[in-house]
C-alpha cells in the first residue's frame, strides 16, 4: 500500500499526520511519502521521524495585509505543479491530509490524478484549507461532533483527532512522577503555559509580567516558541529580578518542547494554552484542565474561538478571550483553579469525556479501506480493458 499524506506549518497538522502514517507503515507496512512545505516545522518534524519527504511551495494566507500575502498567493500555482508531478511519480493507493495551506496542493493532485482522498477537519469550523479541499474528498473525517453539519452527511464521519501514541502512553504515568522525570518539584502544582509550535508573544508577555503572582501559588513550566525564546527570557529576567532565589527556581523557559511535551502535559495540573484543535485534543486524551486563549479572528478567521466555546460549554475548560487577557485576570483565574480541586477534577472528567484514543486506528482503516476500494476498482477496470 502506498499512501501520500501531508499536512504541515504548525504542529497542530504535522504531529496528527504523522501518528496516521506511523501506524500505516506498522499495521500494513505501507509506504509513506509525506507532502510537505518548504518553509514549515514538517521540515525538521517528518525526517526526525524517519519518514520520506517532498516539499513544494505552498501559499499561505497570512492573518494580516502585507508582502507576504501576495507573496502567499504567487506560491500556489507553483505548489500545484509540483504536487502534480510528485503524486503521478509516487502513485499512492490513497490520500490524506491533516490541514494546513500545503494541504490543498496535495489534495487537488492527489484528485487530478485519481487517488482516493480521505481529508481530516480537526478544529469545529473548517478553515479556508478545508473549504477548498472538501469538495475533492472521497471520505471526510472530523475531529468533533460540532463539525459534522459543515460538511456533506453522505461522506462525513466524526473519528476524533489522531494524537501521538506518546501521549496515549503517558496516562501510564503519575504527573507527579512526570515531574520528577522533568526535574520539577514533585508535589508542587504545576502550570503548563504554551501558545502552541510557533509560540504566542501576547500569551508570553502576560505570563512574564503575572510571574510574580503565580509563583506564590505554583511552578511554572513555559514554553515560548523557538522564535520568541529570546525577547521572553528578557521579559521573564526583568520580572523576576525581584523575587528571591527559591521562588525563582520554581519557574522555566523552553522554547520548545517535542520528545518531551506528552510528558510535560501529563506532568500539569492545569494548561494555559491556544485552542487549536490538535492541542484540545490531547488535553483531552490526559484528562487535563485548561484556561483556554483562543487565537484572536483576523484575516481569514480563527477555528479557535469556536474550539475554545465548545469546551467552554462542555465545562471542560475556562476560556479567556485574548483581548480581555492581562497578567492580573490571569493570575486570578489560575489561582482561583489551582485552589479549587473539585473544579480542576470537573473540568477533567469533562475534557476525558471528549477523548477518542482509538481515532488514529479508526483513521487509518478508514484509509486502507479507501485503497481497497480502489485496487479493485483499478483490477476491475484492467479486466474489462483485456
Amino acid at each position: 500500500m502506498r499512501v501520500l499524506i501531508s499536512g504541515g506549518g504548525s504542529g497542530g497538522h504535522i504531529y496528527p499526520a504523522l501518528a496516521v502514517a506511523t501506524q500505516l507503515q506498522e499495521t500494513y507496512n505501507a509506504q509513506i511519502l509525506y507532502l510537505g512545505s518548504d518553509d514549515g516545522l514538517e521540515t525538521d518534524l517528518v525526517p526526525a521521524a524517519g519518514l520520506r519527504m517532498v516539499v513544494v511551495k505552498a501559499g499561505k494566507l497570512q492573518r494580516f495585509v502585507s508582502w507576504r500575502t501576495l507573496v502567499g498567493v504567487a506560491r500556489v500555482p507553483v505548489g500545484m505543479l509540483q504536487a502534480l508531478s510528485i503524486v503521478r511519480a509516487f502513485r499512492p493507493d490513497a490520500a490524506f491530509t491533516s490541514g494546513g495551506y500545503v494541504a490543498v496542493p496535495a489534495g487537488l493532485a492527489a484528485r487530478l490524478n485519481r487517488v482516493p482522498l480521505l481529508m481530516h477537519q480537526q478544529d469545529v469550523p473548517p478553515n479556508l484549507s478545508n473549504r477548498l479541499i472538501a469538495p475533492l474528498a472521497t471520505r471526510i473525517s472530523v475531529a468533533f461532533a460540532d463539525s459534522l453539519h459543515y460538511f456533506p452527511a453522505h461522506k462525513t464521519v466524526q473519528l476524533g483527532n489522531p494524537v501521538r501514541q506518546a501521549i496515549l502512553e503517558a496516562r501510564q504515568t503519575t504527573p507527579e512522577q512526570a515531574r520528577e522525570q522533568l526535574g520539577l518539584a514533585a508535589e508542587r502544582p504545576l502550570l503548563l503555559v504554551t501558545g502552541g509550535s510557533q509560540g504566542a508573544r501576547h500569551l508570553n508577555q502576560t505570563l512574564c509580567r503575572a510571574l510574580p503572582m503565580l509563583l506564590e501559588q505554583c511552578q511554572v513550566l513555559h514554553i515560548s516558541g523557538k522564535n520568541l525564546f529570546d525577547e521572553t527570557r528578557v521579559l521573564a529576567e526583568s520580572a523576576l529580578a525581584d523575587l528571591d532565589a527559591g521562588t525563582r527556581q520554581r519557574y522555566r523557559l523552553v522554547p520548545y518542547l517535542s520528545e518531551q511535551m506528552p510528558l510535560a502535559l501529563q506532568a500539569a495540573t492545569l494548561v494555559v494554552c491556544r485552542s487549536g484543535a490538535a492541542t484540545l485534543s490531547e488535553l483531552a486524551a490526559l484528562s487535563k484542565p485548561a484556561i483556554l486563549v483562543p487565537l484572536p479572528p483576523a484575516l481569514g478567521g480563527s477555528p479557535q474561538e469556536a474550539n475554545a466555546a465548545m469546551f467552554g460549554q462542555k465545562k471542560a475548560a475556562e476560556v479567556i478571550r485574548d483581548t480581555d487577557l492581562s497578567p492580573e485576570i490571569l493570575a486570578q483565574r489560575v489561582q482561583e483553579c489551582i485552589n479549587a480541586p473539585e473544579h480542576l477534577q470537573t473540568m477533567a472528567q469533562a475534557a476525558g469525556s471528549m477523548a477518542k484514543p482509538e481515532a488514529t486506528r479508526e483513521i487509518v482503516q478508514a484509509i486502507a479501506s479507501l485503497a481497497r476500494t480502489a485496487e479493485t476498482t483499478t483490477e476491475q477496470h484492467r479486466s474489462v480493458v483485456f
